[in-house]
């Protein structure tokens, strides 16, 4: 076995088999696969050839020790044998004598591989990737300009079921089945079909941003408005995300606007487990989003059943985008989230610590925008302050969402000069 482990050492190319290393088992392993039909794994070679040591010599089956020598240039192991004879035992040590130079072991011509379709098939590989990626640059994906999303009824009452379909420019040579369109209520997202038509039900008023992406890329975006006369309260539970449970009308009271515990779990929301809220005051202001002033006096929920950071979120609704605050208790910023209109703030990725607040026990929370810039203050502490590059627009309603049982004191818009846009609430 030492003698064709050198054999095929030799024609192997590295006859130094102490200084083999990992990746030289593994090409003799693959060698030898294609050479003599023969499967040896690099560990079984490592074993055949002393680099992993046993109590005894590995000495493998006949099918193996054929491979090896044919690989070695004969014709299988017996022949091989028969050409390399053991040496007799001398019978006596002294009489022997003594060895003569080692010979070198005559070795026999490697089989030739030659390399050349290998080379072609590489060059032809490189030179089929080469063209597509040209033909990427030289023509950039098709981008559907002059798509439209198209709503039959944009504006409706409370609840809702808006028309949808995309118009497509005569020129459009792209795939139509790249077409979705993201509804805006935290609803699934749907494909759409051009010529198609598709209805979607808006279960909670407010003004919803309708997109139509194209390959993901957003290609358009229609306004969906639900409108409201007044105030409307809404409640739904986290266990339950399919279904809205309308409440009585709100109004303010002595301690302001709120619904108690009985009425939400008379709509048949479960109140010891996690629910929501939402107070929705939907109209069409004479003001803009981009220059006004919000003062609202609240008191979120205190501690009850799935409720622990005490959660408001109000939401500013333009024409073309809105302003929204997630507010929560300190512990709880990592939830937290700022928008004002295109930009995002999450308190994931940012550190909103300054922004936590806990209003379990009442405060104000004060939004000034201007030029597009937003500062918001609470209990008269500056928080955070941004600017933004995309108009909010004209102002349509206002939303407030409590987790568990919050209540609004008192409400008001105003612009930078002063003028009341809308006040509800005590004074």
């Amino acid at each position: 076995m030492d003698l064709v482990c050198r054999y095929v050492a030799g024609n192997f190319g590295n006859p130094e088999i102490a200084s083999w290393t990992n990746g030289d088992y593994l090409r003799l392993s693959g060698i030898l696969s294609r050479a003599s039909e023969i499967q040896l794994s690099p560990s079984t070679l490592k074993r055949i050839f002393g680099k992993l040591k046993t109590t005894e010599r590995y000495y493998p089956q006949k099918a193996t020790r054929d491979g090896l020598a044919r690989y070695a240039g004969f014709a299988d192991w017996d022949d091989f044998v028969d050409k390399h004879p053991r040496p007799a035992k001398p019978r006596d040590a002294a009489a022997t004598e003594a060895p003569g130079p080692l010979t070198k072991i005559p070795q026999p011509k490697a089989p030739r591989i030659s390399w050349w379709p290998a080379l072609i098939l590489m060059a032809g590989a490189c030179a089929i990737f080469a063209w597509q990626w040209l033909k990427h640059i030289d023509r950039p994906p098709e981008r559907p300009a002059g798509a439209k999303l198209v709503c039959s009824n944009p504006v409706g009452d409370n609840p809702h079921s808006a028309v949808f379909r995309v118009l497509l420019p005569d020129r459009f040579r792209g795939d139509s089945s790249k077409f979705v369109i993201v509804f805006g209520d935290g609803e699934r997202d749907l494909p759409i079909s051009p010529g198609a038509v598709l209805t979607h039900y808006y279960e909670k008023p407010g003004r919803f941003y309708a997109k139509l992406l194209y390959d993901s890329q957003p290609v358009d975006t229609l306004p969906i408005y639900l409108k409201t006369n007044g105030w409307t309260a809404t409640a739904n539970s986290q266990l339950d995300t399919t279904r809205v449970y309308p409440l009585e009308t709100p109004a303010f009271g002595a301690t302001g606007m709120l619904v108690t515990p009985k009425e939400v779990y008379a709509t048949g929301v479960d109140t010891l487990h996690t629910f929501y809220v939402d107070f929705v005051n939907t109209q069409e202001w004479d003001a803009t989003g981009d220059d006004i002033e919000l003062t609202a006096r609240l008191t979120t929920s205190r501690l009850r059943p799935g409720i622990r950071c005490s959660q408001v979120m109000i939401t500013l609704y333009g024409e073309k985008s809105q302003h929204e605050m997630l507010l929560l208790k300190p512990g709880c910023v990592s939830w937290a989230y700022l928008v004002f209109s295109e930009k995002g703030i999450h308190g994931s990725r940012t550190d909103l610590s300054p922004v936590g607040t806990d209003l379990t026990s009442g405060g104000t929370v004060h939004l000034r925008v201007q030029d597009k810039h937003a500062w918001l203050t609470i209990n008269g502490k500056a928080l955070y302050d941004i600017g933004y590059n995309e108009p909010v627009g004209k102002l349509y309603g206002i939303r407030f969402n409590f987790a568990g049982i919050g209540s609004i004191q008192q409400i008001s818009l105003k612009k930078p000069d002063g003028t009341v846009v809308f006040e509800d609430g005590s004074k």
